[in-house]
């Protein structure tokens, strides 16, 4: 119908064959025809659709994809229900949130929170049948806190969508509910990506924003054999985070060879694929050193992916128990390196730690500034396998379709580890020393599965149950993790129920009841098995001379390592559950989708405390050459001494409840606005807290007795927020081809987001004393003891008031205009209109406002 020929012919005919005065009308008729169904065959869809079969998700092709003109796969989350656009967040890693409202703080605003990140941990992505798996990341800067690597790191915190271009995909789909068996080691859902494999001119894509540039290029080339495909592609961004300030940026390179071929065989058809891929993500962060008092300030992060993977697919003609059969198998080696570098002024009194092993030593004060380099070399080597099999039964009006098959992965890192000169750390409090990643054993997951879906044909309308288990675990690990030889057992289950077609205004109105329940469970990382050692440095000996500091001071430290292992760590499991109704009339159709989802046992890390013994030395009314020649330090009066010190170690305490309702709704393309309506929502309710005891500090100092030396308290508060949510998009999507345009209005809201801290008693239940490094029940005969009434933590009242931020509504367009044959000019505004209504917080006026983004792209064809 793309032919102009075609109606010219059309109308031909119809005078030809139309007898008298009737031709015209008939002519007439026949070119409306035509055009309605050219009309119709140049429509495209420009937002995800929902599945109608059973499972929850959102399919997103390659028309929405081009209309939204992302920048990196971070901005497809846009189509999913419940979510709103958001500008490019390039200078920390992009992490994926599935039904839920994110962490925020007490006043609505999103914060970074590395104990609440197991559902974007827990979120699978499949690239053409092959998993991206983060679990052997390792680059970091260590346990202390710092400034430029906060947000930028990936280790134990899923995938960053930053480092996913999109030019190259022809179809994500987005698994929110209850994943197929076949899929596994996830929580949260999926996110499975189908890439081009099909002949297709060369295209061009340039993209210019306020943020960034972007240029991307591939073809599919048919073979001359006729029976296969060869892809290639490659893309370039290059991003500021803010604009104006030029000294940190982000930049993507990304490039794949994917070739396709189907054989026809004697009673068998064989399609095999391969493909190479690259990714590269260039993190780069400094500050320019004329306007920070001369100071060094520099991270860089660089990542770059290889990888390879095959599939091998034989599909039997004859009738076979098992008719189809798959194999994929593939590896990739990732090169993650971090560098920084920081100009440190020293306080006084910092000793740098350079025991590597445990017991009494001397080391030395920090006496001078000095520029702190450090990198961390990680290179993850995974490698996988996958076998499936598939086939299908029929009696009478029950079908069934089934799958069996096993997956096995290698995970290993190849870094260098943390290189860097341990009487130079990047800060004072430095608890680590380098370790080289080799050492780590390789970690290997095995799991199996099986799956039936029945489809029964009755007179009350189709029945699909789809009912599945999976099994999975760790061989080889070590005998002492709870781990060791132990399944896990994933059952799920999915329904669905198509009533029959009841007539409604001389239409079909066609409904769907549909459900399910089940358990996704995902594994420890390489970071929570095998988490670095800690050094616990008590000073027993610190000696200062204010005339020689150089050479006359002395300072000497017992050293305690902490392998910091948690033997008792397991899987993450969380149960889902949902139900949803479907229903279509007249091109309408409306999905609504209610759901919970718990997750009791997600990764943290928390304190561990325990009593260290070490002998105070005093230096009173001693001179300096008595305390340097004293080379056994029990010639110097001591007194023995016991302090508490914690030690970070991963657990599974940590709690992500999930409630909500989804909800979508479209309408027909009204022919005289060539308009069509789209709602999209959800309201989201989200519990992030923590579950069993939590050891915590106090800050008070006693006369010269620091009270957490003595004693730390245990508390059974669960200290988290409960966060709601009302959000909707409301899309009007006008489209005419007969000028080659698509226009779309987005009218996005934020209704109303209420966070409330979860009430804290802070009371002890129990209390860890340094004097015997044992428990103690909390009760009123603490009151005899000063120290231990400081355990009792005062909050105000206040931080546990619901906080309501009101509504907010954003209008973005999108415009696409085909130029000609080859050519395609795009742009886009977000936010061209806002309105955000002022409210007060604590008796202070808050007042919101936000800028537009906007920006163009072209594509050509050649």
């Amino acid at each position: 119908m793309n032919n102009p020929s075609i109606l010219k012919y059309a109308t031909l005919a119809a005078m030809l064959l139309a007898p008298g005065a009737e031709v015209c009308a008939k002519v007439k008729a026949r070119e409306d025809t035509l055009k309605k169904v050219e009309r119709t065959l140049k429509e495209v869809v420009v937002t995800a659709s929902e599945n109608r079969g059973v499972g929850t998700s959102s399919r997103i092709g390659r028309s929405a994809m081009n209309h939204l003109q992302p920048t990196s796969f971070a901005d497809l989350l846009e189509l999913l229900p419940g979510n709103i656009s958001k500008d490019p967040q390039m200078g920390g890693v992009n992490l994926i949130t599935m039904r839920e409202t994110g962490t925020v703080g007490a006043t609505g605003k999103a914060v970074a929170d590395r104990d609440q990140v197991t559902g974007a941990l827990g979120t699978l992505f499949v690239i053409d049948g092959a998993p991206v798996s983060t679990d052997g990341n390792l680059g970091s800067l260590g346990a202390v806190g710092d400034v430029r690597g906060e947000g930028r790191e990936t280790m134990n915190r899923g995938v960053d969508m930053r480092s996913i271009a999109t030019d190259d995909i022809e179809l994500v789909e987005v698994v929110r509910g209850i994943p197929s068996v076949e899929f596994g080691n996830l929580t949260s859902g999926m996110v499975n990506i189908k890439r081009k494999r099909m002949a297709s001119p060369l295209t061009a894509r340039f993209k210019v924003d306020g943020y960034s540039k972007l240029f991307a290029a591939g073809k599919g080339i048919a073979l001359a054999d006729g029976e296969s495909v060869l892809n290639i592609d490659a893309g370039w961004l290059d991003s500021k985070v803010d604009p104006r300030n030029p000294l940190e940026n982000y930049k993507r390179l990304n490039g794949g060879v994917r070739f396709t071929s189907v054989k026809d065989l004697p009673g068998a058809v064989v399609r095999y694929n391969i493909n190479g891929d690259y990714a590269g993500s260039f993190d780069d962060s400094k500050v320019d050193p004329d306007l920070n008092l001369n100071k060094i300030d520099r991270y860089e992060s660089k990542y770059n992916r290889m990888g390879v993977n095959t599939e091998v697919a034989l599909s039997l003609l004859r009738d076979r128990w098992f008719t189809d059969f798959k194999l994929n198998a593939g590896g990739s080696l990732q090169v993650d390196r971090v560098n920084r570098q920081r100009q440190v002024s020293p306080q006084r009194g910092s000793i740098a730690p350079t025991g590597m092993q445990g017991g009494a030593h001397d080391t030395h004060f920090i006496l001078s500034e000095y520029v702190a380099d450090y990198s961390n070399d990680s290179r993850p080597l995974q490698m996988f396998l996958k076998l499936k099999a598939e086939g299908g039964q029929t009696a009478g009006d029950v079908s069934h379709r089934y799958l069996a098959g096993g997956e096995w992965s290698r995970l290993r890192n190849m870094g260098a580890g943390e290189v860097y000169d341990i009487s130079r750390p990047l800060q004072s409090g430095w608890s680590l020393r380098p370790r080289s990643y080799t050492d780590i054993p390789a970690l290997h997951t095995l799991s199996f599965f099986a799956e039936d879906k029945i489809d029964w044909h009755s007179r009350v309308g189709t029945m699909t149950a789809q009912l599945g288990v999976r099994v999975s675990t760790i061989p080889f690990l070590d005998r002492r993790y709870r781990l060791a030889g132990r399944w896990h057992v994933d059952p799920r289950v999915n329904l669905l129920w198509n009533l029959p077609a009841a007539e409604l205004a001389g239409s079909p109105l066609r409904i769907g009841i549909g459900g399910g329940w089940g358990i996704t469970t995902k594994l420890p990382t390489i970071d929570y098995l095998y988490p670095q050692k800690q050094y616990i440095d008590i000073v027993q000996l610190n000696y200062y001379s204010v005339k020689n500091p150089a050479e006359l001071s002395r300072v000497n430290v017992m050293t305690y390592v902490n392998q910091g292992v948690n033997y008792d760590i397991r899987g993450a499991t969380c149960r889902k559950s949902e139900v949803r109704l479907n229903a279509g009339w007249r091109g309408f159709a409306v999905s609504l989708t209610a759901f919970a989802e718990k997750t009791g046992s997600g990764f943290r890390s928390v304190q561990d405390f325990a009593s260290y013994a070490y002998i105070s030395y005093s230096t009173a009314g001693m001179s300096s050459e008595e305390i340097l020649v004293a080379t056994d330090l029990s010639q110097l009066p001591g007194e023995n001494r016991q302090v508490l010190r914690g030690v970070r170690m991963p657990s599974n305490s940590s709690k992500t409840d999930k409630l909500g309702i989804e909800f979508q709704g479209s309408t027909p393309r009204l022919p005289w606005l060539r308009t069509a309506l789209t709602v999209t929502g959800a309201w989201f309710r989200t519990d992030y807290s923590s579950t069993g005891e939590l050891y915590q500090t106090v800050s008070d100092v006693v006369g010269s007795v620091s009270v957490s030396d003595r004693y730390v308290g245990v508390y059974a508060d669960e200290d988290g927020r409960v966060n709601e949510q009302l959000s909707s998009n409301v899309m009007f999507d006008t489209q005419l081809p007969e000028l080659g345009l698509i226009f779309t209005a987005s009218l996005q809201s934020v209704w109303y987001l209420t966070t409330t801290r979860k009430w804290v008693s802070g009371v002890p239940v129990s209390y860890i004393s340094a004097a015997d490094g044992e428990l103690h029940t909390y009760d009123a005969a603490v009151e005899t003891d000063p120290l231990l009434r400081y355990l009792e933590r005062s909050y105000n009242p206040e931080s546990f008031r619901s906080y309501t931020v009101p509504p907010a509504m954003f209008l973005n367009l999108k415009v696409t205009k085909t130029v000609g044959k080859g050519m395609q000019v795009s742009m886009f505004v977000n936010r061209l209109f806002d309105w955000q209504k002022d409210y007060v917080s604590n008796g202070l006026l808050v007042r919101r406002q936000s800028k537009p983004y906007f920006g163009a792209e072209t594509q050509i064809r050649f």
